[in-house]
């Protein structure tokens, strides 16, 4: 069994969290989902903007993957989402363990804007990182790929 922070157990309540407008991050959860559940396990997909943020305290793994919308935002379905875990109502997530992949675009000038604020919001409510943050340009494949082989080498396997 690979080492995980999770003290060795398999992770229940896995999921997958997209923020897309252009479908891109929405491609890139199923294919995360397809290669985690060749690893055994069984990953819920769903976009941010059907997911109560509440729910994350059910969840003992949370991946983001997260575009920006011009300059800064995050894409006009997941406003409310990324507003929820930003917010100032104090809301402790210690339990939860996450990863976040920023997509975005480098020629505007707050690049993964998004994915960055979302990463230090769920750091500040506690949330635990598995792995770094990994900031993609428009050329994304060779990030995620990067990340998401960090990411199953840090999750254990499931027996």
């Amino acid at each position: 069994m690979r080492p995980g922070p999770l003290n060795g157990g398999v992770p229940a309540g896995l999921v997958i969290l997209y923020a897309t407008a252009s479908g891109n991050a929405e491609q890139l959860a199923h294919a995360a989902a397809d290669e985690l559940a060749a690893d055994g396990h069984a990953p819920e997909v769903r976009n941010v903007a059907d997911f109560p943020p509440g729910r994350l305290h059910e969840c003992s793994v949370a991946l983001f993957i997260v575009s920006t919308w011009g300059e800064g935002a995050p894409p006009p379905d997941a406003g409310a989402f990324c507003a929820a875990v930003g917010g100032h109502a104090p809301r402790d997530l210690g339990s939860l363990h996450y990863a976040v992949l920023a997509l975005g675009s480098s020629a505007y000038a707050d690049f993964c804007a998004a994915g960055r604020r979302l990463d230090a919001d769920l750091a500040r409510r506690g949330a635990r990182r598995l792995v770094p943050r990994v900031d993609c340009d428009t050329k994304f494949k060779a990030g995620f790929a990067r990340w998401l082989a960090a990411v199953r080498q840090t999750l254990p396997i499931p027996s």
